[in-house]
């Protein structure tokens, strides 16, 4: 038997950080070759007066990203850790408020398709 390590975690063994397998180079190279094609049918969609509202902002939204990158997003929190009763409070009448009205959402929606009936 030898002493030399096999397998496992070695300093300066597999991939460097930021080197990309050769699959996901293969990947981008492919997925290139449309990128026009595809930057043009989001423009078509957004200059679609038949799509949806809807549809043709979020195809705005992505040309925007692509050309101008996505915006930094910044939190401000301060996280203590725990939670008092009265912040759970809060948050379990929020949801159940949420719960409620989405129930009656669905109820609603139900009776407008003939579903159920109104009682």
């Amino acid at each position: 038997m030898t002493d030399s390590k096999r397998g496992g975690k070695r300093a300066g063994s597999g991939r460097k950080k930021g080197v990309q397998n050769k699959a996901t180079i293969d990947l981008k190279c492919k997925a290139g070759e449309y990128t026009e094609e595809a930057i043009q049918v989001f423009v078509d969609v957004m200059r679609d007066p038949e799509a949806p509202a809807a549809v043709r902002v979020q195809a705005a939204d992505k040309l925007l990203d692509r050309s101008h990158g996505k915006p930094a997003i910044y939190v401000d929190a301060q996280i203590s850790g725990k939670m008092d009763a009265e912040m759970l409070h809060r948050i379990e009448t929020e949801m159940m408020d949420r719960l409620e009205a989405s129930r009656a959402r669905q109820r609603q929606v139900l009776i407008d398709r003939g579903i159920i009936i109104e009682e």
